[in-house]
C-alpha cells in the first residue's frame, strides 16, 4: 500500500469518528456539566423602579430592608395599611455606576402587574422615580443544580447571563432566578435541560414554599402565614413601612395561628404516605382551591380553627394549617380527610386524605417566640 493511500485511509478514518463524535456525543464522549432544571416562569412579571428616591421609596412600603441590603436579590411582601399581604416578590438590584441614578426590578405574580402599578403610583407623590411594565421585554427563570453539582459550581456557570443573577433567598435548595431576555439559545441554558412552570411548581411545594396569589391571597393572607418570617422576607429592626405595626405585633407576641404548609393527597384504602412525593399519574387538579380539610382525630376536628386547601398540582398542594396540630413542633405530620362532593363520582374515590408535612425550616417550638430577630 503506497504512502497517498495510507494517508486517505487515515483521513477517511478520522472524519467518521469525528461525525460520529458530533452525532453521539453522549457515547463517544464524557458530557459536560448539566443544570437538571431551568424553567422559565411566564406568570411572573417585572417592574421597573428607576430614580434617585427608588432605593428610598421601596424601603418604605415592602417588608425586608433595602437600604441595608447588600446582595442584589431581596425577597419581601407589600402589605396593606392593615397587615395583610398584596403580593409576594423579588427585588432585584441592577447593577450602576455610582453617578447613575439606582434601578430596580420587581419580581411579582404577572396578574398583579397592572394593579401593583396603580398602588405605586398612590405612593410615588414627590419621590425621584419612575415606573415601567418590564413584563414585555424581560423574562424571569429557575435554574437549580443536578445532582452531582453544586450551587457554587451553578452560580460560577451563571456569572455572564441575563441582566440578574440571584441566589433564590427563600431557599437554598431554590436554586437561582435569571432575568433576562431571550435567554432559551444562549450557551448555558443549551447545555441544561428544559423544564416548565409545572415543573417548578412541584420542587417549589415539595420544598414547603408558598408563591403567589393562589396561595398567598391578596388583601387576606398574613406575612406570617406564608412563613415569611422563616424565608428571609422580613427585618424587624427597618423602620416604618406600610403594614408595619400589625406585622411586629404579631412577631413580638407570637401569636400565629395558621400556616402555609405542603400537603400529600391520597386516596380511600392507599396506604398513608411517609414521605412527601408527587404523583404524575393523578389528575393535574383534584382538589378545589378553598376546599375544607377536616383533621381526622376528633378533638382536633372539634377546633374552630378552619384548615382549608389552596392550591395544588397532581397528588401535592399548599393548605393553610392550624399549628396547633403540630404539638409545637413535637408532630411532623398531621392528617385530614377531604370531601371531594362530586355528583359524578360516587365511588370510594370520592373521599380523599391529606397528609400536612411540617417543613424543617419552621420551627414552632417554644424557642419561635424568642427567636432571633435579623
Amino acid at each position: 500500500m503506497s504512502i497517498p493511500v495510507i494517508s486517505s485511509y487515515y483521513n477517511r478514518l478520522n472524519f467518521s469518528a469525528n461525525t460520529l463524535n458530533n452525532i453521539l456525543p453522549s457515547i463517544l464522549n464524557f458530557p459536560s456539566k448539566r443544570f437538571k432544571h431551568y424553567a422559565l416562569l411566564n406568570n411572573r412579571g417585572l417592574i421597573r423602579i428607576k430614580g434617585d428616591d427608588s432605593t428610598k421609596f421601596l424601603h418604605g412600603i415592602v417588608t425586608n430592608n433595602v437600604e441595608k441590603n447588600k446582595e442584589n436579590v431581596l425577597y419581601a411582601d407589600l402589605l396593606t395599611n392593615k397587615g395583610r399581604v398584596i403580593c409576594d416578590s423579588f427585588i432585584y438590584k441592577i447593577e450602576k455606576d455610582n453617578e447613575e441614578a439606582p434601578e430596580y426590578l420587581l419580581d411579582v405574580d404577572k396578574s398583579l402587574v397592572p394593579f401593583l402599578l396603580k398602588y405605586l403610583k398612590r405612593y410615588k407623590l414627590r419621590s425621584d422615580i419612575h415606573l415601567f411594565n418590564a413584563s414585555k421585554n424581560l423574562n424571569v427563570w429557575s435554574v437549580w443544580k443536578s445532582d452531582n453539582e453544586t450551587n457554587e459550581n451553578v452560580q460560577k456557570d451563571l456569572e455572564n447571563i441575563g441582566i440578574i443573577t440571584a441566589k433564590d433567598p427563600r431557599c437554598c435548595a431554590m436554586g437561582f432566578r435569571v432575568v433576562g431576555k431571550s435567554l432559551e439559545d444562549s450557551d448555558i441554558f443549551s447545555k441544561s435541560i428544559k423544564q416548565t412552570e409545572d415543573d417548578y411548581k412541584i420542587k417549589r411545594i415539595l420544598n414547603g414554599i408558598p408563591e403567589g396569589p393562589f396561595e398567598i391571597i391578596k388583601s387576606s393572607s398574613f406575612p406570617f402565614e406564608a412563613n415569611l418570617d422563616f424565608l428571609n422576607g422580613v427585618d424587624y429592626h427597618k423602620g416604618c413601612y406600610i403594614g408595619q405595626e400589625l406585622t411586629y405585633r404579631t412577631h413580638k407576641r407570637g401569636t400565629i395561628r395558621k400556616r402555609l404548609v405542603p400537603v400529600q393527597l391520597y386516596k380511600e384504602g392507599e396506604s398513608e404516605p411517609e414521605k412527601l412525593a408527587v404523583n404524575t399519574q393523578w389528575e393535574k387538579t383534584v382538589v378545589a382551591p378553598g376546599t375544607k380539610l377536616t383533621p381526622c382525630q376528633t378533638e382536633e376536628a372539634q377546633n374552630r380553627i378552619k384548615n382549608v386547601f389552596r392550591d395544588g398540582i397532581y397528588n401535592i398542594g399548599m393548605a393553610l394549617v392550624n399549628v396547633d396540630l403540630f404539638k409545637q413542633g413535637e408532630k411532623k405530620t398531621t392528617l385530614f380527610s377531604i370531601n371531594l362532593n362530586n355528583d359524578n363520582n360516587n365511588n370510594n374515590n370520592s373521599k380523599i386524605y391529606a397528609k400536612a408535612f411540617l417543613p424543617d425550616f419552621i420551627d414552632l417550638t417554644k424557642k419561635e417566640e424568642n427567636k432571633t430577630e435579623n
